[in-house]
């Protein structure tokens, strides 16, 4: 899926090509958390960044797939989920 989602074949991925990952449905104030709190190459991501995410994304019921999204999710680094946190990734989806 990764070559697939590699539109312009430079071997990363940019947001607007990771948003088409599974179908098209994450939010964009998703995929810009995950942009800023993972390793990037002049803005765009690398097949092993992709992976850590794909694998996080299958097996969510494991310690590191909790612990890997709760950093996406943990907005303001207070290490606990708040309402400005909920709020802000629901709105996305409502909208």
């Amino acid at each position: 899926e990764y070559l697939t989602l590699d539109t312009d074949q430079n071997g990363m991925l940019s947001r607007s090509e990771l948003a088409h990952y599974g179908g098209g449905g994450l939010t964009k104030p998703f995929i810009d958390n995950l942009f800023q709190e993972c390793q990037t190459y002049d803005g765009e991501i690398d097949y092993k960044t992709y992976l850590d995410f794909v694998l996080a994304t299958w097996y969510k019921k494991t310690n590191e797939s909790l612990a890997y999204f709760f950093r996406l999710l943990d907005v303001r680094k207070h290490g606990r989920l708040e309402v400005f946190d909920i709020n802000y990734f629901f709105r996305a989806v409502v909208e």
